[in-house]
């Protein structure tokens, strides 16, 4: 089994760091469990048949890389997965935002479900991305990613 993106990303740039989407950008997870997409609905997202769309106008930064890396991993070798794992995000701190009391469980299922969508989308890519560069980007998403998950009022 394998995912399947819809298409090349089509976004404008939106100064200072923001792409804006053009058009939908959809990655259809194939390997995703039900569990999975229980944990990511129970947030808010809304996955059919376990495609994930991002909507026209959703703003990304492409991928979080400091700019001193990436001479070895630029946002864009990982884009379509980055934006795709943006928007399932962002779906993490706006329920965060909206319930308190939050269900701390439920927010650790779908962080990990996020991040399980990110890898199997850099593994779905094409062109490939490098197996060392997949394993970069993960593992900073499943370590560093609370903080990306943490709403505040701008980037709810």
């Amino acid at each position: 089994l394998m995912g399947k993106f819809s298409g090349k990303v089509k976004a404008e740039f939106n100064p200072p760091r923001r792409w804006a989407l053009l058009e939908p950008l959809s990655y259809r997870a194939d390997e995703l469990t039900d569990h999975e997409v229980n944990a990511l609905e129970k947030v808010g997202v809304t996955i059919p048949s376990k495609v994930v769309t991002v909507p026209t106008k959703f703003l990304t930064d492409l991928a979080s890389v400091p700019r001193i890396c990436w001479s070895f991993i630029a946002p864009w070798d990982v884009a379509r997965a980055a934006i795709i794992h943006d928007f399932l995000y962002k779906a993490i701190r706006q329920y965060r935002w909206n319930n308190a009391p939050e269900d701390h469980i439920a927010v650790k299922r779908a962080k990990t479900a996020s991040d399980t969508v990110f890898l199997m989308g850099m593994r779905d890519a094409d062109p490939p991305v490098p197996k060392w560069k997949i394993y970069l980007a993960y593992k900073a998403v499943h370590f560093f990613g609370n903080i990306s998950i943490t709403p505040t009022k701008s980037n709810i």
